[in-house]
């Protein structure tokens, strides 16, 4: 993570946005192939809910709290103008309950969901398991302890 000269926001390397986006979008990518050679619906119905997941947690949970993109102007996981789309007006505060349900449902059931069906599988899951793993670990290892989103619930930076 660099830091900007006129604040104290770090901004994202490119290695880093690299890293974050590859490991999370491959890893939804093989989930839903594996899920698709099981059932059809099931992949479809995967990517539904990674993608409109996704959408929420963009727009209710972290990142309208977020001093990377309303300060540094840049995200680690999407373009910061795409998300200042997405985003709802910038809140303040502590995630509400709902939104930290949210927030764990979506991020943690997009790795949990596809393993029961993958599991028959064993190239697609531990594929799956190395690259969305791979970002859970870096999310924990790396992102969280530098994170300056106070409110994130995974910020280990507190």
């Amino acid at each position: 993570m660099n830091t900007k000269n006129l604040s104290s926001i770090y901004t994202f390397s490119f290695g880093e946005k690299l890293y974050a986006q590859f490991t999370f979008n491959a890893g939804v990518i093989v989930a839903a192939y594996g899920l698709f050679l099981e059932n059809t619906i099931l992949g479809i119905a995967y990517l539904i809910y990674s993608f409109i997941g996704i959408l929420l947690l963009i727009r209710y949970t972290i990142c309208p709290r977020c001093p990377h993109l309303h300060i540094g102007n840049d995200c680690v996981q999407m373009h910061s103008s795409i998300v200042k789309m997405i985003v709802s007006p910038k809140r303040t505060g502590p995630l509400n309950i709902y939104e930290k349900s949210l927030f764990i449902i979506v991020l943690y059931g997009i790795f949990i969901i596809p393993i029961y069906w993958i599991a028959s599988n064993p190239v697609i899951l531990i594929l799956f398991l190395l690259l969305f793993g791979g970002h859970l670990l870096g999310l924990h290892i790396h992102f969280c302890p530098n994170c300056q989103n106070k409110n994130c619930i995974q910020n280990r930076n507190k």
